[in-house]
């Protein structure tokens, strides 16, 4: 194989650069929460939303892996709405005392709160105290800490020669054509397309990648579980991860509509309820030896704690019972902790498929697994720094995304320009080889798809029959663009946001709705918009109106709507000005991921006089002017 254009120095420089990034990133989210509690009284804290304050601790239990939910009881400050959402780090203080413990808000309904923490945070004075307690939102450094380790690793073995010729292929432009040798296996053809059977024959003999290309409505999520299938048909586990918590969820339960038996790792705080069963946490505390085990654990914390026991007289024969107070306590507890290794990794080598997230792939127990394929979900909008933890537990890699949709988050600017926001994949398909495009989608009209299918993925795509011209009932309308050019409807900047909202395009959007009332009556509407100071004022709005209440709307960023369709779509864009600007809309991934949401009908609201300047903005104008229909503003403001 040839190496002419792959130079370990190169790469080496690549991943320093990488971490760079990722303590930028980490800089920036670090000095978000300190600035929340920075020289703020508590006080001043709950009435902001970022804290909870009073509570007191009524009880606490053991769970799996040296951790305990501890249960708090708001008891005061009950008139101030806070933010504090489950799966959020939080950090437990007493505003009187010096108690500061970090967790993971596992439980958050009406005056209750739930919260995970490592049982070594948490002793005596904490368990039995008086005091009021005060939860609040924290900076959690594990997942910095994670993907620099693994850059670190990389820079340090990258020379290595299994590690060499695995970063060959991920670096190198060309691949050996050898490893691209596809073995035939036999799908069922009525459950899948061609392009789907492709990319899953192809993926399944590939090494030491492949790439599934899959674009809006196209299957991925059926692609990759027949994959699944197929490879856990000769591999014993396979590991399934994604950059999400709700990517992650989604194929574990696909997985097991087939029978797999599917383990989901990771913080349970964060895992769907309906997934709870096929956790590691339940499977494990569900097991007949989990009652012996946490029997021992007990009886270890009650040694703990009579060892600590105060005594008026204390002599030689008091130190020596103390003293094997605690050894005893030491033994039981080391006892429990073996029991319980044992146990999950029972249960973890009886899982077909292991899924989690890319950063919790390096979960405790699963730090020492190796895998001989690793498959990771929604790629696309994963960091490369994260990536890089399950690809280093495996022998090969399935990538599966669509980098012409949304890319990861990365809030620090200086972090955007070392890199962090281009992903792994976008690097990899960019190489041309070892991937498969999924063409046959099941979500839109026609009419719908072909903007995007002719401006982002070059005309290959095609509908499936099915859907290709499903409308609402007595609708010819599928695509709609109402034009507010030379309404007055211009938008509104919230300095403190720093985002805008068009109060004038809710209002359209709402004097449509009611034109086509009885059309949309037990359909699924969605209203999105790129900007959540929009997003905002629409669900504070939506039920003023009360005709619309008997409809089914969401209301969401175009972010938030990233995976999700509904038959129909109505799109703010917002921005309506003198000076032309259109700011973020100009991202084609965010004008992509909106346009394709809409099984039925899309509407999309805008000024044509503000957006025309833009290229991107304008070929879409046309595009409706010709294929779909165009219509003002003024229609609708007499309704």
């Amino acid at each position: 194989m040839s190496e002419t254009n792959f130079s370990l120095s190169q790469v080496k420089a690549h991943f320093n650069q990488l971490i760079d990034a990722i303590q930028q990133e980490r800089l920036q989210e670090q000095s978000y929460f300190e600035s929340i509690a920075k020289d703020k009284p508590i006080k001043t804290q709950v009435e902001a939303g970022l804290a909870v304050f009073p509570l007191r601790l009524n009880k606490f239990h053991y769970t799996v892996g040296d951790m305990i939910e501890l249960h708090f009881e708001q008891t005061g400050n009950l008139e101030f709405k806070h933010k504090l959402k489950v799966g959020a780090g939080v950090q437990i203080i007493q505003p009187q005392g010096d108690i500061s413990i970090y967790g993971v808000l596992s439980y958050c309904r009406r005056l209750e709160f739930k919260i995970l923490v490592h049982e070594h945070q948490i002793d005596n004075e904490v368990r039995y105290s008086k005091q009021a307690f005060a939860v609040r939102l924290a900076y959690d450094s594990r997942p910095y800490d994670i993907m620099t380790n693994h850059l670190e690793y990389l820079i340090d073995h990258c020379g290595d020669s299994t590690l060499k010729d695995q970063l060959i292929g991920y670096f190198s432009k060309h691949v050996d054509a050898s490893l691209k040798k596809v073995e035939q296996l036999q799908l069922n053809t009525a459950q899948f397309n061609i392009s789907q059977i492709n990319a899953i024959q192809s993926a399944y003999a590939s090494f030491p990648y492949y790439i599934i290309h899959g674009p809006p409505g196209t299957g991925k999520t059926t692609t990759l579980v027949g994959l699944i299938k197929m490879l856990s048909a000769k591999e014993p586990t396979i590991l399934v991860c994604a950059p999400s918590n709700n990517a992650v969820d989604l194929l574990a339960e696909k997985c097991a509509e087939i029978h797999l038996n599917v383990t989901r790792v990771g913080n349970v705080a964060r895992v769907s309820d309906s997934l709870l069963h096929m956790t590691l946490n339940e499977k494990v505390r569900n097991h007949q030896d989990w009652t012996h085990i946490k029997k021992v654990r007990i009886e270890a914390d009650e040694a703990r704690r009579q060892a600590k026991k105060f005594k008026r007289s204390f002599g030689p024969e008091e130190r020596r019972q103390r003293q094997m107070l605690h050894r005893e306590a030491k033994e039981l507890r080391k006892w429990a902790r073996d029991l319980e290794i044992k146990l999950v990794e029972k249960v973890l080598s009886e899982s077909q498929v292991i899924a989690t997230t890319l950063i919790g792939a390096e979960h405790q127990y699963l730090k020492h697994l190796r895998f001989n394929t690793a498959i990771i979900d929604e790629a696309s909008q994963a960091l490369e720094p994260e990536c890089w933890v399950p690809i280093l537990k495996s022998k090969r890699t399935i990538f599966a995304g669509d980098h012409q949709q949304l890319p990861p988050t990365v809030k620090s600017q200086k972090a955007k320009s070392l890199g962090l926001e281009h992903t792994l994949f976008e690097r990899l398909i960019a190489k041309g080889d070892l991937q498969s495009l999924l063409k046959t989608q099941y979500r839109m009209h026609d009419t719908i798809l072909a903007f995007s299918n002719t401006q982002f993925y070059d005309s290959k795509l095609e509908s499936d029959s099915k859907v290709a011209d499903h409308t609402l009932r007595s609708d010819n309308q599928p695509l709609l663009y109402i034009d507010t050019a030379g309404t007055g409807f211009e938008e509104e900047v919230n300095p403190q946001h720093k985002s805008y909202k068009n109060p004038g395009e809710f209002f359209i959007i709402k004097e449509h709705l009611l034109s086509i009332l009885e059309r949309v009556q037990g359909v699924s509407i969605g209203i999105i918009s790129p900007y959540k100071e929009q997003v905002r004022h629409m669900q504070s709005h939506l039920r003023e109106t009360e005709e619309l209440g008997v409809l089914d709307i969401q209301i969401d960023s175009i972010d938030g709507f990233q995976g999700q369709e509904k038959d129909v779509i109505y799109i703010s864009l917002v921005r309506s000005n003198d000076h032309n600007t259109i700011g973020f809309l100009e991202d084609y991934r965010r004008l992509n991921v909106a346009l394709t949401r809409a099984r039925k009908k899309l509407v999309i609201v805008g000024d044509s006089s503000t957006l025309v300047n833009s290229k991107l903005y304008k070929s879409l104008i046309d595009f409706v002017e010709e294929a779909g229909t165009f219509k003002s503003a003024w229609e609708y403001m007499s309704y």
